[in-house]
Parts: structure tokens; sequence; C-alpha cells
């Protein structure tokens, strides 16, 4: 088996599971009053859960912006963002076409304009397929900068005070997942993003002494306390949701990552996994990507025949339907991709054969 990153195909998988966490979370956080130990836990759990996306683009960085990986750009959009566009696109489709069986009140053929809109712009959760591609463009760019250690924190640098600090003081008059389609090219959104992937890089490259991670543990930390307990003060103070601190690109979500991705690092560095361990990680590791785009399809079927939180607890029920949602979507990832693997590998057979014959 060739050797892995191990630490990264686990906060991978670590990741979507807080993605789906967050979607399940939201979708219900409005039924429980504020205050109430149902919506503080919700928020407990929603606030921990805010490093997904940092840690999706850094796990990503750190494979990407390694200079000893041949990768030309034109690799970068023949490859890695034309997956993207076609991901995008079939799903994208998939969900406009969902939302009109879901509310047959809305014909599609007499509205092919704003069909065609709501493809563009995609279901809420397919931004980061928007932030992701920008990123990848930014990618050539970008690893020149890993090749001098001091350019490379210097670009950190800037893409934290630029993409995360200034936009946090100014109070985000752009969501942090706002795409070009919602409101125009936001270049100080896309640096914050490629400041995580540049981030990924960094820290998987340097070898940290304990002080210097204690440090980050503790900033990290910090970021968790004031994701959640600044979210729920400010939320009771104002009588409304405060949603700031969820925001990704913010100072506080950033040390809890950078932290998290530390640990992890670390934590993992002493452990030898077994064979079996490896290929449960790495199968896991290998559909998440499908779970991610699937899983909101998954939970707005579900949520529309009444299965949702609000059948227990929260404390029972949230668990409960992350597994729910989280299996359902991989077995029809897993199903989709086998289905896929056998029509190319019969279009492959089918192409050779004839070119055999000419």
């Amino acid at each position: 088996m060739k050797q892995r990153v191990w630490f990264a195909d686990v906060l991978r998988i670590v990741a979507i599971i807080m993605v789906i966490l967050i979607h399940i979370i939201s979708k219900d956080t409005h039924r429980y009053d504020l205050g109430t130990y149902q919506w503080q836990f919700m928020n407990l759990l929603n606030g921990i859960s805010r490093i997904c996306v940092p840690l999706l683009f850094m796990v990503s960085g750190m494979f990407f912006l390694d200079p000893k990986k041949e990768l030309e750009p034109k690799t970068m959009y023949t490859k890695y963002i034309w997956r993207l566009v076609r991901a995008f696109l079939f799903w994208s489709i998939i969900y406009v076409f969902m939302s009109r069986f879901r509310q047959p009140d809305q014909p599609i053929v007499d509205e092919v304009d704003r069909t065609m809109l709501e493809i563009v712009q995609g279901y809420f959760h397919l931004w980061f397929l928007y932030r992701l591609t920008e990123v990848y463009i930014m990618t050539p760019f970008l690893r020149p900068l890993t090749r001098d250690k001091q350019l490379a924190l210097y670009f950190l640098l800037v893409s934290f005070v630029v993409g995360i600090l200034i936009p946090t003081i100014n109070q985000f008059p752009v969501r942090s997942t706002a795409t070009v389609v919602d409101n125009g090219l936001n270049v100080d959104i896309t640096l914050g993003y490629a400041g995580y992937f540049m981030a990924g890089y960094v820290l998987n490259q340097v070898q940290l002494k304990k002080n210097w991670r204690y440090g980050i543990y503790l900033l990290g930390l910090g970021g968790f306390a004031v994701t959640i307990i600044g979210t729920a003060i400010r939320s009771m103070q104002d009588g409304v949701m405060y949603s700031l601190f969820y925001e990704y690109l913010t100072p506080n979500v950033f040390f809890a990552a950078i932290a998290t991705f530390v640990w992890f690092k670390y934590a993992m560095e002493p452990i030898e996994l077994s064979d079996r361990v490896k290929k449960t990680i790495i199968h896991f590791s290998k559909y998440s990507f499908g779970i991610y785009l699937i899983h909101v399809l998954v939970r707005d079927l579900i949520w529309d025949r009444g299965l949702n939180t609000t059948f227990a607890t929260p404390v029972l029920s949230i668990p409960t339907m992350v597994i729910f949602v989280g299996t359902v979507s991989y077995v029809l990832i897993w199903v989709l991709m086998r289905i896929w693997k056998v029509i190319t590998t019969k279009w492959r057979k089918v192409t050779n054969n004839k070119l055999e014959t000419q």
C-alpha cells in the first residue's frame, strides 16, 4: 500500500461529518427558543463544526502546493477544475429538478430563464465548489511561493489580514459563502480561503516544537470559545440568531481550524494503523466528496416526510440524524460510482474495439 498522509484522510472524513452536522442543525435551530438547552446544544455542535470548510481547504492545500508534486497549469484546468465543473453542473441540475419535484406548482418549461439561473447559482451548499475552483485557479501562482518559506509565511499573513481579519472587523458586508454569481468578484473572500490553502501546506511541512503547538492549541480553544459562547451571548442580547462568529473567515474559526489540523497531525504521528483500518480510512475518504454533494438532497427528502430532529431531544436526535443521513448518502454515492464505473469501462471497451478494427 503506497505511503499516505493518514491524518489528512481522517481530517477529510471528520470535516464531511461536521458539514452534515451543520446542515442538519441549521434546518431545525429555529424550532427552539434562544437560550433553551436545546438551542444551546445545537449552538455547541454548530460552533465546533465550523472548522469543517477550513479543514477541507487546508487538506487540499497541503497536497496541491507541494513543490515536489508535478502540477502544470494545464493539468489544473483539464483534470481538477474540470472535475469540479462537471460535479457542479450535474448536481446543480439534480437539485433544481428535485426542487421542482418537491414543489410541483413551479413548472420548469414555462420558466426556463429562472431555471437556468438557479442551475448556474447552484444549491446553497454548492458554493464550496465555486470557491474551491477560484483557489485552484490561483494555485499556479501560489506554488512558487512555497519554494521560499518566508514568502509562504508572508502570503499567509497577508491572506489572514485581508481575507479574514478585515472582513470580520467590517462584519462581513458579504457572506464568506457568497460566490461570484451571488455578489460579483470578492477578492478578499477568495484570498481568505487561499490562506487556508497555504496554511495546510505550511503546517504540514514545518515541525513545530511543543511550546508552539501548545500555544496554537490555546488559540484554538479560544477560537472555539468565541464561536460558541460569543454566538450564544450576542444572540440572546439581540433576541435573534447572531451568526458572525459562525463565518468561516473569522479569526476565531481560523485559529480553531489551525489548532485542529495541528493536533491531528501530531496525535496520529506515533499511531501505527493496521491494514484493515487503513483500507477503511481510504474507502470513506474516497467517497467523502460525493457524500458532500448528495447529503443535502437526502436531508431535504427526509425532512419533507416529517422526519427531523424533533422526534426526540436534540442530544439523541441530532447524532441519530447525522448517522442516518450520512449512511444513506454513502450508500447512494457508492451505488452511483459503481454504475458510473461500469458505464465508463464498457465505453472504453467499445472505443478500443472500434480503434482496433479501423
